[in-house]
């Protein structure tokens, strides 16, 4: 989905072509609900809280006397519902730290028991936790004899963290607004078998009405701008909501242009998604942008179209655009973007490589030292979004892998 702020007023949300907006979301009222009715000992429902910590001495130790109660910075005075809502995250499997002090709440051994396995043991920690993907609510069913004081929510459940979106406008043609392209997720977790997930910034997102506030501030992404020089050729990779800083660039030049700047580089988009009739979303406007110049030529690769095989972005770089990738990147001093999830990006990267080594006569190390050599320039620019912990291990090694790898070794597709 689009989503347009407003952001008239605020002189802070200035920003570029290519950087982001972080946002903060709230959880999903529902959830939030049915934690409050775990509490054991709940608060009044419009009772702010101020939590504060006792203070060690210079010795150490705890003293006895009430002014060494201090206010506890995290969290603002507020209300159990309110902590709950908008400052903690309830969503995120609980760390082991947080399963040991639930398993001192146990009141079943068997659930103190697990518990304390689950706390103790990293292995069985990390299959259970990438299996499950367990809320705290999740976590509460799954061990129901758990007490669950509020302290233990207000004081050791992990803040709440800003989700970032690039941001999918130009500022010249789009004064006072900031546009998101947004994935609203949803997903089952036990390979399709458990619970039903809700992304929580997408969520709440979908679910904001005209006139609802977003607290929100801007990342500038100094490494993923247009090339200073208007002149040099640009490819742009982006399936999905991989598109969203290519519209804010084809945005730009069409500002430029009517603005009546210099010539413009030679600028190729190719966009990927599953099907022609998930590709509605700016293909007028990306048609717009090449009958105007703005864009050169538009490419589509399609993974789940009827009656015709699967196709994805690097399918199209080696299939359609080798030459071009190599005038782009090693005769014309042009630029490289690449913008999605981590799988996707590092099937990219392999893809040039090996175009490299057909098009510009280099060996596979050659051509993963000469991208290395683009990434420092400046010129093969990446934005690479849905990391998370054991992703990044992955990633590294399969990153590192494609420099490696044997020249008659053709690019896999991604899943």
């Amino acid at each position: 989905m689009l989503v347009r702020l407003d952001t008239a007023g605020q002189p802070e949300l200035q920003y570029l072509p290519g950087d982001h907006l972080g946002v903060f979301p709230a959880n999903r009222p529902e959830l939030v609900q049915e934690l409050l009715e775990r509490v054991e000992d709940p608060l009044p429902a419009d009772e702010p809280v101020l939590v504060e910590v006792l203070e060690k001495d210079s010795s150490g130790r705890f003293p006895g006397h009430k002014s060494s109660w201090v206010p506890q910075s995290r969290l603002p005075p507020c209300t159990l519902h309110q902590a709950l809502t908008f400052f903690l995250d309830i969503t995120a499997p609980p760390s082991p730290q947080f399963l040991q002090l639930l398993a001192a709440l146990a009141q079943e051994p068997a659930d103190r028991e697990r518990l304390q396995q689950l706390s103790q043991d990293a292995r069985l920690y990390e299959d259970w936790k990438w299996f499950r993907c367990p809320t705290l609510l999740e976590v509460l069913e799954e061990f129901p004899s758990v007490a669950l004081p509020a302290p233990l929510l207000l004081t050791q459940l992990p803040l709440l963290q800003p989700r970032y979106y690039s941001i999918s406008s130009a500022p010249g043609p789009c004064p006072g607004q900031i546009h998101l392209t947004v994935a609203v997720v949803t997903y089952h977790s036990e390979n399709g078998q458990g619970p039903l997930h809700h992304g929580v910034c997408s969520t709440w997102l979908a679910r904001l009405q005209p006139g609802d506030t977003v607290p929100a501030f801007i990342r500038g992404a100094p490494s993923f701008r247009l090339p200073p020089a208007a002149d040099a050729p640009c490819i742009l990779v982006g399936p999905g909501t991989g598109v969203a800083p290519f519209r804010s660039f084809w945005q730009q030049r069409l500002h430029e242009l009517q603005g009546g700047g210099g010539p413009l580089g030679t600028m190729v988009l190719v966009f990927g998604c599953r099907s022609s009739a998930l590709d509605h979303i700016y293909r007028q406007e990306m048609e717009e942008a090449r009958e105007r110049g703005a864009l050169s030529q538009v490419l589509t690769a399609f993974s789940r179209e009827p009656d015709t095989p699967k196709a994805y972005v690097q399918d199209v770089l080696r299939t359609q655009l080798a030459e071009e990738v190599h005038r782009v990147l090693c005769q014309c001093a042009g630029h490289m973007y690449v913008c999605g999830d981590v799988t996707m990006a590092t099937e990219v990267l392999q893809t040039v490589q090996h175009i490299l080594v057909q098009q510009a006569g280099m060996t596979l190390g050659q051509a993963g030292d000469f991208i290395s050599e683009l990434r420092d320039k400046n010129r093969y620019h990446e934005d690479i979004f849905g990391l998370t912990f054991r992703t990044q291990e992955v990633a590294f090694r399969i990153r590192s892998q494609s420099f490696s790898m044997q020249e008659r070794r053709p690019p896999r597709p991604a899943p």
